[in-house]
């Protein structure tokens, strides 16, 4: 948070300070909840973000975790937080209905990603403790890696700069599934090789809300829709549920691509 920010929170009487440990014990309580929720409601499972510069990705970054307590200033110690909640959800609701998603070159909500030397470090060290865990009986159901060639979520597919970084090296850490998400939709060649690993499952977003058939449209090798980012937030079905199908498209002489 900068200055300007700062000065914005104290005049809206909402001063900002560092998350307290009484604070961060309520938050695991509430992830927990929200878990348990999640369950109840019908969900299958539940994914732990950690990811995209969101609160448990604050910690894990050095570029954002100040802290000289047992939350910040080591590699284990940045971890705590993360694993404290993966840990509480797993024992609420079983390490079956749980997944954890990962940034570690990310930069959306300033996060250091890529130029931050010790960035591999630190989530091998996660990947590491999930799979002790794991081999002690308690795997999570997947862990979710964005790809470094997506730091920022709002830039579209094609823009930005790619400055490095592989999330290779989760494979020999985690022998888990492996969910990779980012910038694949455009690049099936590049699917066709991952999931030779049978661990490997890409995940898609923005192209999946465009193409109801997608995976159809990248096993054929067929154009895609785009997507309408102004629609993404509306509160409608417009722009979710209105886009047709590759043969839908082509009965209606309907043109997206």
């Amino acid at each position: 948070m900068n200055a300007e920010q700062e000065e914005k929170a104290k005049k809206a009487n909402n001063p900002q300070h560092s998350i307290t440990k009484d604070e961060i014990k309520q938050y695991v309580k509430e992830y927990v909840q929200a878990a348990k929720n999640s369950i109840a409601a019908g969900a299958d499972g539940v994914e732990i973000h950690s990811a995209n510069g969101y609160l448990l990705n604050q910690f894990l970054d050095p570029h954002s975790n100040n802290r000289t307590d047992e939350y910040g200033g080591s590699i284990e110690n940045r971890a705590r937080f993360t694993l404290e909640v993966v840990d509480a959800v797993v024992d609420a609701i079983g390490p079956e209905k749980v997944g954890l998603r990962l940034s570690p070159y990310g930069v959306f909500n300033s996060m250091s990603g890529g130029a931050e030397t010790g960035i591999v470090a630190q989530y091998a060290y996660v990947l590491g403790e999930l799979e002790r865990r794991a081999k002690a009986g308690k795997r999570l159901a997947f862990v979710h890696l964005v790809e470094p060639r997506v730091t920022n979520p709002f830039l579209t597919e094609g823009e930005g700069e790619y400055n490095g970084g592989s999330n290779e090296f989760a494979y020999s850490i985690w022998k888990g599934p492996i969910i990779r998400a980012g910038n694949f939709a455009l690049h099936p060649e590049v699917v066709r090789e991952e999931v030779k690993d049978p661990r490997t499952l890409i995940g898609y977003g923005r192209f999946f809300i465009s193409n109801p058939d997608l995976v159809d449209r990248l096993e054929k090798g067929l154009p895609l829709n785009k997507y309408d980012r102004d629609t993404f937030y509306k509160m409608s079905a417009e722009g979710y549920i209105d886009y047709p199908t590759y043969e839908e498209a082509l009965k209606l002489g309907w043109d997206k691509n």
